[in-house]
């Protein structure tokens, strides 16, 4: 009954957001909704500072709040609100109880910039926390961060530096930043907090189809209650060169720095490199794009990477790949299919030199599975092979089914991420307990009402393989809690509605 009155609210929402054309003639919402739609849709929309940052799409609708309002061009102002209900069964993480960990997590932004000419002033503040949380859950400041600064940084944007035809972009203070696919740097979007950096973002190119960028930036460290602060002590750094001038062939090549020293325990920094390449052909995504049985129509991501130093006291190399080759049939809905594979190292002897990638800030919602309380698996010590089906029966309706098998990369090491905080990951240090994870199967669909508010559920079930088995006949079954060796189901279902 609960889950029918939200759905008739969201219904309503979405009816007076996307038909202001049923309010009475003059109102001031829809004169409001109209003028918003006219800046989205059209040239007069005004570049925001953080577009430079992160890709557009993470923060570009209508500004209906600003438009309703009446507020100047020069000033940027929005609200966002996230809600979403989810559900694990047969919690796996060391140091959780066997029960279904159901929660409520909220997620609410405020957005307020100042522009004059090529400077910009921009503030964001999120709110992140949960509800219906109990000891033994995922929690903590992967879950919750009340009341803090997202990005509060000052840019200056020059689209013609000394009559050379170059745009050059200059970020300071802090900021969320993105790189590429996101693979390894990454504005979450799932998870119901946020990545961000203190430091300064350098961005030349000839603002169409190719830059250089080059960051400095102290990660910002997350508390849940208290104000999120940065440490020297903790430093990441990159350039990157990325082109789109080849539409078959796009990408960027990468080099990232990190120092970590947080930790005063010995052995436990991490001082190490990683060079990567990117090159990709993006899916056809307008029905009019659509060739019968042509080129066009396919697509691919190919992405590599390697990571040398130091980790941990130890010799750090490492390295992941990531493969996806599509096709986009010419057909009704646009159905597209594709195959991926997915492949991150990890450390044959856990005793020798560290081999095990790290994903620094990366996302893994967009191709790996759903995060937040799910998210089993992550780019370190993991190999997977699967398929993807897309369908879009409308253009604002898209619906994807998704199956893959996992496995360790090395039995011996670690299967990462698989703790609570404080607790360590699941690890049979023999190897007895093999490398199969199991497979999952993912079902997700998204509706947007508009560019206002949008409507997500999906369904994911993980079938565990062996190593779970064998693990829980280890003494004290390894760190795993009892039945986390049952099958999982995740269920989630969101709102999310931006003004």
């Amino acid at each position: 009954m609960l889950l029918k009155k939200r759905s008739a609210l969201a219904l309503a929402a979405a009816g007076l957001i996307t038909q202001p054309a049923l309010a009475a003639e003059g109102s001031i919402f829809e004169s409001a909704y109209d003028r918003a739609e006219k800046a989205f849709h059209s040239k007069e929309w005004k570049e925001l500072p953080d577009e430079q940052l992160i890709r557009a799409s993470r923060i570009k609708w209508n500004r209906l709040a600003k438009a309703a309002l009446n507020l100047p061009d020069w000033v940027e102002f929005s609200l966002s609100q996230r809600t979403r209900y989810e559900n694990v069964s047969n919690n796996w993480r060391a140091g959780q109880t066997n029960r279904t960990n159901s929660q409520l997590p909220l997620q609410s932004r405020l957005r307020l910039g100042i522009n004059q000419g090529p400077f910009w002033v921009l503030f964001e503040g999120q709110d992140s926390r949960t509800h219906y949380d109990e000891p033994g859950d995922l929690r903590g400041n992967a879950i919750e961060d009340k009341f803090d600064i997202l990005q509060l940084f000052g840019s200056v944007t020059l689209k013609n530096v000394f009559d050379t035809g170059l745009r050059t972009d200059f970020h300071v203070g802090r900021f969320t930043l993105e790189m590429g696919k996101a693979r390894l740097i990454g504005r979450n979007n799932f998870p119901n907090n946020t990545n961000s950096f203190d430091g300064g973002h350098l961005a030349v190119g000839n603002g169409k189809d190719w830059r250089v960028r080059t960051f400095l930036t102290a990660p910002v460290v997350r508390d849940d209650v208290q104000l999120d602060e940065s440490t020297k002590q903790f430093l990441f750094w990159g350039t990157a060169f990325e082109s789109t001038q080849l539409k078959w062939f796009s990408g960027e090549a990468y080099y990232l720095g990190i120092s970590d020293s947080r930790d005063p325990r010995p052995n436990r920094s991490r001082n190490f490199s990683t060079f990567g390449a990117h090159a990709y052909k993006d899916p056809v995504k307008k029905r009019g794009d659509l060739k019968a049985g042509e080129f066009e129509n396919w697509d691919y991501d190919l992405e590599s990477a390697v990571q040398t130093g130091k980790r941990n006291g130890k010799d750090h190399f490492a390295y992941m790949g990531n493969v996806t080759l599509g096709y986009t049939f010419n057909a009704p809905w646009m159905p597209r299919i594709d195959g991926e594979y997915f492949y991150a190292s990890g450390s044959d002897n856990p005793n020798g030199d560290s081999n095990t990638f790290d994903r620094l800030f990366g996302l893994r919602a967009f191709e790996m599975m759903r995060t937040s309380l799910f998210g089993p698996f992550n780019r370190q010590n993991i190999e997977s092979p699967g398929w993807r089906i897309t369908v879009k029966p409308k253009d604002n309706i898209r619906v994807y089914l998704k199956h893959h098998a996992w496995w360790l990369a090395e039995s011996k090491d670690a299967f990462q991420s698989s703790a609570l905080s404080g607790f360590s990951n699941l690890q049979d240090k023999t190897g007895g307990s093999g490398s199969y994870l199991g497979q999952d199967i993912e079902f997700v669909g998204q509706y947007k009402f508009g560019s206002n508010l949008i409507v997500d559920a999906g369904y994911q079930h993980w079938f565990k393989g062996d190593f779970f088995d064998k693990l829980a006949k280890l003494p004290n079954r390894g760190g795993l809690p009892k039945g986390g060796e049952e099958d999982t189901d995740y269920f989630f279902v969101q709102t999310e509605f931006r003004f």
